[in-house]
């Protein structure tokens, strides 16, 4: 008799353990889940951001409104960004601001753009960003001609 009770204690116990392991690892599982919810509009924003600067061209109005815009955006990606992606957006930054009177390279912009997408999916989901990068993806992005 005692052996019987001792058995389901230990039983319980572990169902218990094992409810209670369960229940951690959802709530852990949730909170990435908003993380990386949060993560990704922050993300998308600083993209909208760098596009809408890219079309604003010689528009003083437009542009001033998109400096804005990315200002804001840099500083809720401030809060929540990678290390991968806050370094991408810090070589984005010093190229906007180093080719204000030099000649404007696409081409440079293009790879930090890639740089930048390839970081957030790192850090979004690594196991398909892995996929994407071995599949050897380039992003494509929309930058109109500069006018001078």
């Amino acid at each position: 008799m005692f052996e019987d009770w001792l058995v389901v204690t230990c039983g319980v116990v572990v169902v218990i353990i094992v409810a209670a392991l369960a229940l951690l690892q959802l709530r852990r599982a949730e909170r990435r889940m908003h993380e990386n919810t949060h993560k990704l509009r922050v993300y998308s924003d600083l993209l909208n951001a760098i596009t809408e600067l890219n079309l604003s061209g010689s528009d003083p109005y437009k542009t001033d409104i998109a400096k804005k815009n990315l200002a804001l955006t840099l500083n809720r990606l401030n809060l929540v960004g990678s290390i991968g992606v806050l370094k991408s957006t810090n070589d984005l930054l010093d190229f906007l601001n180093e080719h204000k009177d030099k000649e404007f390279d696409p081409l440079r912009l293009h790879n930090i753009l890639n740089t930048l997408v390839i970081e957030a999916r790192r850090d979004l989901n690594p196991s398909h960003a892995r996929k994407v990068e071995e599949a050897r993806v380039r992003f494509r992005f929309f930058a109109p001609p500069r006018n001078k």
